[in-house]
């Protein structure tokens, strides 16, 4: 079947003490609306972030969606079929936000206008690339705030998260309890200022369980391979456990020592940054479909 929701069931934390907005079975499908990161509150140049600004209700996530059969152990499967992006985004950026935050004297608020499939920054164009920032599940314990990411997902600001792409998620708690939100009309690697082009948005997806299939932490998969992340305190850390996994998987999936699955590692993968200004940094490696035993999916658990 397929449902509707609107963006005024948000979350600004992802727990297993939500309760579920809607729920649905594996094979359904759904358009929601999304908030932009900033819930809204800037739509002008001349609103910025100040010191009033509430940091504890910013990416906002629609939902949670529970689904049906859906226990800790299991594997649920976003595949995004369509993004459909506001007329016009908003980057922000503002005293020590990114890497060069130090060089930033006050907040700066610059508004992009969205239109076929263009932004226009400035008096600058670019081709639009829309992808998801927010995407996750309850995590088992606890509560992790939405602009945060890890092992559930969350804000994993991950260019490939995009339309076609399937995302895979750990279930940690009954119904997955999975919520998505912070939209970008354009972002580059590293999300460097601390902003993409925020937005607005209405996303179609759907949702798929594979009972049984345990992970560790977030893939994606598109038509050219399958992306490994991992987020931690560093980007040396991040870009470890991002390895880590890949070298894992490989080794699973083409029944290869690790050592030889490390070396595979170091000629056909590649090590990316996906965004470095999150509470935790999130690293990709990206492993090519000619590696991998079939077209989607894995065949191993772990990774």
């Amino acid at each position: 079947m397929h449902y509707t929701l609107d963006r005024s069931n948000v979350i600004f934390e992802m727990s297993k003490a939500n309760k579920p907005v809607l729920t649905l079975k594996s094979g359904d499908t759904i358009t929601m609306e999304t908030e932009d990161c900033f819930g809204h509150r800037i739509t002008s140049e001349d609103q910025r972030v100040d010191e009033q600004f509430d940091f504890s209700h910013v990416n906002p996530a629609t939902g949670p969606i529970y689904v049906e059969g859906a226990s800790p152990g299991d594997c649920l499967l976003v595949t995004i079929d369509k993004i459909e992006l506001d007329s016009q985004g908003v980057i922000e950026t503002a005293p020590g936000w990114g890497v060069l935050g130090k060089e930033v004297k006050e907040a700066r608020t610059t508004i992009a206008v969205i239109q076929d499939s263009t932004v226009d920054f400035h008096g600058l164009s670019f081709t639009a690339r829309p992808m998801i920032g927010v995407i996750g599940t309850a995590p088992s314990t606890g509560a992790v705030g939405c602009s945060t990411p890890g092992q559930h997902g969350g804000n994993l600001d991950t260019r490939e998260i995009t339309e076609g792409s399937v995302v895979y998620l750990p279930v940690f708690v009954p119904g997955a309890l999975v919520a998505i939100g912070d939209v970008h009309a354009l972002m580059g690697d590293g999300e460097s200022c601390g902003t993409g082009v925020e937005c607005r948005a209405t996303v179609t997806i759907a949702l798929e369980l594979a009972k049984g299939q345990d992970l560790s932490g977030p893939l994606v998969q598109d038509s050219s391979g399958l992306y490994v992340l991992f987020s931690s305190d560093t980007l040396e850390n991040a870009v470890r456990g991002s390895l880590d996994r890949a070298v894992s998987l490989i080794s699973a999936e083409r029944e290869l020592t690790w050592v030889e699955s490390y070396m595979i590692a170091s000629v056909a993968c590649d090590v990316k940054i996906s965004q470095l200004v999150n509470p935790l940094i999130t690293a990709r490696t990206f492993i090519p479909k000619s590696l991998l035993s079939s077209t989607k999916g894995f065949s191993s658990s772990g990774p």
